[in-house]
């Protein structure tokens, strides 16, 4: 599937998601600067928050670490024309503007706006409605769901994936692998779900993150996630909800780099690599005349023996699998001790 300029397949380069959340402090200067960051470090996508409060939630009723959600929100709250202008400076940037709606109304204004696509937090995973009517666009104009499953049962992932199904988006939803704790134990990431999502509903399967460091991407990469998703922050040194999970500029570049690295160790084989031949002709064993053998000798396991290096017959043909082809044969001249054998000493 197509996002922008970016390609999501099995065999198309991790896409690295830096996710801001509310760690703009509902500062559009700091929001800028926050994307040269993730654009100088690599990343991909810059991901938003689009919240419209009094829609998705009743005041007053959620309490968290750093307050009232109500409040928290807000108080870091971009309006429409400010997520218009976030885009517009990501197009700029040379990088992909990527928004989270938290109600039917926030895709209303996101269709408005023209994204090209949608990440749904592991929250709205049971709200069906909301995703019906995200498949229904993306059935009519091919644009990628990327959906958190934190949270939640096997059986409401399976809902969720069933309404893409019905309404003919299934192959431009994404679930993401996610355990919902800020931040959450190792033993409770339990990575090998990746595998299990791919196979058992047969969609493309990434990773959002929400540990303190990079570990548990890279491995979520080798695994097969094609997309990884991390908070990010300018620093964990400040108040609010999201900072102190957050990577910060030097970290989310260690990511990146990372991940490309475990995209070329994870490559499928291509037989004997480049920086391996010269090994291989010193390592590897050729067979040699373990004393002088004359011209007309036969040669066998008496006057043969397997020694380095690697560059004359290989050693295998001292062995009853490859031996009829060597063994009982004479050679053609004289050979001193230590002689490296080579095909063309035999007749």
């Amino acid at each position: 599937m197509q996002f922008g300029k970016l390609k999501i397949s099995e065999n198309s380069r991790t896409i690295i998601i830096a996710e801001l959340a509310d760690s703009h402090n509902g500062s559009l200067v700091t929001a800028k600067k926050m994307v040269d960051e993730i654009k100088k470090a690599g990343a991909q996508v810059a991901k938003f928050q689009l919240h419209l409060p009094d829609i998705e939630m009743v005041p007053g009723s959620i309490q968290m670490w750093d307050g009232p959600l109500y409040d928290i929100l807000k108080r870091n709250l971009f309006t429409p024309e400010m997520h218009r202008e976030m885009m517009d400076y990501c197009d700029k940037v040379g990088i992909e503007y990527l928004c989270t709606p938290f109600c039917p109304a926030s895709v209303d204004v996101l269709e408005e706006l023209g994204v090209k696509a949608y990440k749904t937090g592991s929250g709205e995973l049971a709200n069906l409605p909301m995703h019906r009517k995200l498949a229904k666009i993306s059935a009519q104009s091919g644009k990628p769901i990327i959906v958190s499953t934190g949270m939640s049962t096997w059986e409401e992932i399976a809902d969720t994936v069933s309404v893409y199904e019905e309404e003919g988006a299934k192959e431009n939803l994404i679930l993401m692998n996610c355990t919902s704790g800020y931040p959450p134990e190792y033993t409770s990431l339990h990575l090998h779900t990746i595998e299990k999502l791919k196979n058992d509903f047969g969609v493309l399967v990434g990773h959002s993150d929400h540990s303190m460091d990079n570990y548990s991407s890279f491995a979520a990469v080798a695994l097969g996630a094609k997309i990884v998703e991390k908070h990010f922050t300018l620093s964990r040194n400040q108040d609010g909800p999201d900072h102190k999970i957050s990577l910060e500029p030097k970290m989310l570049q260690d990511l990146v780099e990372g991940i490309k690295k475990i995209e070329m160790a994870i490559s499928q084989p291509q037989g004997i690599f480049a920086e391996e031949k010269p090994v291989r002709d010193w390592a590897f064993h050729s067979v040699v005349a373990s004393r002088d053998i004359k011209a007309g000798e036969e040669l066998n396991l008496k006057n043969l023996m397997p020694k380095r290096p690697g560059f004359g017959i290989p050693a295998k043909y001292l062995d009853k699998k490859y031996s009829a082809k060597l063994l009982g044969k004479k050679v053609n001249k004289d050979l001193s001790k230590n002689t490296i054998l080579q095909w063309d000493n035999v007749e």
